[in-house]
């Protein structure tokens, strides 16, 4: 890592710099989304909703996915539920016709 005000080679952990003493900026780890976080918050939605917590701040991007993979878990489960009790609703009508 190299200071961005003088140049000179710093240690990745120095918040500033030994030579120009310019502060330096934390470096951030890439924030590249998380599929998997997504797939996770789609089968265990409470799971998903509380990665999407506690990820928010730090990881905005990985939070996203979680919090849209548990919304997605969550409305998959009401509409299955719904098309359930259609479903049975049906067959005991079809059943009591003669």
């Amino acid at each position: 890592m190299y200071c961005k005000n003088c140049g000179k080679e710093i240690f990745p952990d120095q918040n500033i710099c030994s030579n120009c003493g310019a502060k330096q900026q934390p470096i951030q780890e890439k924030d590249s989304g998380g599929f998997g976080y997504g797939v996770l918050g789609f089968f265990f939605p409470f799971i998903g909703l509380i990665l999407f917590l506690v990820l928010r701040e730090t990881k905005p991007n990985t939070a996203k996915a979680a919090g849209i993979g548990a919304l997605a878990g969550e409305i998959t489960k009401v509409v299955l539920f719904i098309l359930l009790i259609v479903i049975q609703v049906a067959s005991v009508r079809m059943s009591m016709m003669p």
